[in-house]
């Protein structure tokens, strides 16, 4: 496995690029303190924009330290910040990862979030030399195991009670996808 530089990806419609501070107000309006948009994170809705800021701060400095795969999702056409997408939990060993993804609830359906996925498992598959990537959801969130499908993955099962939000437990889907699949799938 390798860890190359952040790369900007484009797509037809998208840029994947670092986030900065400069997206700090567009991230806190459409993702950061969305309900919408959190819901299933493992974090609450940011409660104003330095909550915002001191999110986006860290992500500045994990770029700083390397291995930092954290894209904003941006649309091409103006460079307004979507969503982000990121590969982590990297497992050498194995030559695998997982990955976290969220799009502003304006842009949903769209295809916005498969598009990003495309491009975040080309560059995991071609760049990194990761030969498989598995990610999971909450199971209430059918829409984004959906997402998963239309990006080439397959449901692996079901995790019972994995995650704990405000107290209550959920179920998450497990999903995964190595290489081979994904060339079949960009063919």
């Amino acid at each position: 496995m390798k860890f190359p530089a952040l790369p900007v990806l484009e797509t037809s419609q998208l840029r994947l690029r670092r986030l900065s501070l400069d997206d700090a107000e567009t991230y806190y309006r459409r993702l950061g303190s969305s309900e919408a948009v959190t819901r299933y994170m493992l974090w609450n809705p940011h409660k104003d924009i330095p909550e915002s800021v001191a999110s986006i701060q860290k992500v500045l400095r994990r770029y700083e330290e390397g291995r930092c795969y954290r894209w904003g999702i941006a649309l091409k056409d103006s460079d307004s910040l979507i969503g982000v997408v990121e590969l982590l939990r990297f497992d050498e060993e194995a030559e695998s990862c997982s990955f976290a993804y969220m799009i502003a609830e304006a842009f949903w359906g769209k295809g916005y979030g498969t598009e990003a996925l495309h491009a975040a498992f080309d560059f995991a598959f071609t760049q990194m030399e990761v030969k498989s990537i598995t990610a999971d959801h909450m199971a209430e969130n059918i829409a984004s195991g959906r997402v998963m499908e239309k990006a080439g993955m397959h449901m692996v099962r079901i995790l019972p009670k994995k995650y704990e939000k405000n107290g209550r437990t959920y179920d998450a889907v497990e999903y995964s996808i190595t290489a081979d699949e994904q060339s079949k799938t960009r063919r």
